[in-house]
């Protein structure tokens, strides 16, 4: 038996006749661009999240994109951001010449640390983009107090915690529903995941400008057909795609619920061994989008070659702090030390969690890890 990173639901289930009969109807319309389903998705998305609006786009990354160029960020202007994590924030703002300035991230839970967002402002800072990393929240009482008080917008990078939770203020809100903007992706692999590529922005401020023109940026700019009043680029969510979407926002609950009984499992398990560090839990308020553990480094590569050995996909995310990635090396300023996340580079791995992940799948894990530490 192996265990994948991860397995679609309709894999092992397949898709409910609901879902065909739709699907049936959508093809016989051939509305296959900004189909009605597409509309629909958005008010059901701007309702689960009670947030302002929600804008769907081709994938994550341009949801970034299009959210930076929504700030009117001039080249130059400096937006502080975590030094680990996947960096399509960071490369979106090297595309607009904005440079990103990269503070370290807490040990505990791999996630900006707040405390050093001060040192890392300048006059040229100009927005916060903090990453969710996981499924875990990063602290948005912290950074928006900070935020607020410099006057400065947030984007959460909400693309691995859709359904996540924390509270901000007093009051439990989802995660990128908190900042200005958020963005989040709809890779097959993610919380609410689809059978390609898709994203989304969820607008937060109640400004119905601010929607229009992140409208218009994500239609090549138009404010009406072939009328263009900025610049934007083409970034669409296809119609079959949003209704992938639907029908699992109609199961996401349970999704949710699976997840969360995995990740208390291997808690339960994983905390009985020494040589294996746990990130901090949020008391169920997280959504895990993967269970990452952390393993000394001289043993972290060996576990990994040793769960493939036996047919079980575990990734390193990430292999590199984003400071080392040598694309973007010429760009970046660095708001602080860096050293956590170049050390949780070495220790990272993270470990299969998805909902159709059977018990005998876990056990598999759970046990070959234990006979890796000889427990």
């Amino acid at each position: 038996m192996n265990v994948p990173i991860f397995r679609p639901e309709c894999v092992c289930h397949g898709v409910s006749e609901k879902f065909r009969q739709r699907l049936d109807s959508l093809i016989s319309r051939g509305a296959f661009i900004r189909g009605e389903e597409v509309h629909e998705l958005e008010n059901t998305l701007t309702n689960y999240l009670e947030t302002y609006s929600v804008l769907t786009t081709a994938n994550g990354t341009d949801a970034l994109m299009a959210s930076l160029m929504a700030l009117d960020l001039k080249p130059g202007d400096e937006v502080i951001t975590p030094a680990f994590g996947f960096p399509a924030a960071v490369e979106m703002m090297c595309i607009l010449n904005i440079r990103p300035v990269l503070i370290d991230v807490n040990w505990n839970t791999c996630n900006m640390e707040p405390a050093l967002l001060a040192g890392a402002l300048s006059s040229r800072t100009k927005a916060i983009l903090p990453i969710h990393l996981f499924g875990s929240a990063a602290s948005m009482n912290e950074i928006m107090q900070f935020a607020e008080a410099n006057d400065l917008p947030v984007i959460e990078d909400a693309a691995q915690s859709f359904g996540s939770e924390c509270f901000v203020g007093g009051k439990r809100k989802k995660l990128g529903t908190i900042g200005d903007l958020g963005c989040t992706s709809f890779f097959p692999t993610k919380n609410l995941g689809c059978w390609g590529d898709g994203g989304a922005i969820f607008v937060n401020r109640e400004e119905d400008e601010l929607v229009l023109k992140i409208r218009r940026i994500l239609s090549h700019g138009q404010s009406r057909k072939y009328f263009h009043d900025e610049i934007g680029f083409n970034s669409r969510l296809d119609t079959i795609q949003a209704l992938v979407l639907l029908q699992n926002m109609s199961t996401l609950n349970a999704a949710f619920t699976k997840r969360k009984e995995i990740a208390q499992r291997y808690l339960s398990e994983f905390q009985k061994i020494s040589e294996i560090e746990l990130l901090l839990d949020s008391g169920g308020l997280e959504v895990l989008n993967l269970f990452t553990i952390k393993v000394d480094q001289k043993q972290r590569d060996a576990l990994k070659d040793y769960l493939l050995s036996h047919g079980i996909s575990a990734r390193v995310y990430y292999p590199q702090a984003i400071h080392r990635q040598s694309a973007y090396s010429s760009f970046i300023r660095k708001g602080s030390d860096l050293h956590v996340s170049e050390q949780l580079a070495n220790v990272v791995l993270s470990l299969p969690c998805f909902p159709s992940m059977t018990e005998l799948e876990q056990e598999k894990v759970i046990d070959t890890v234990k006979h890796f530490f000889r427990c």
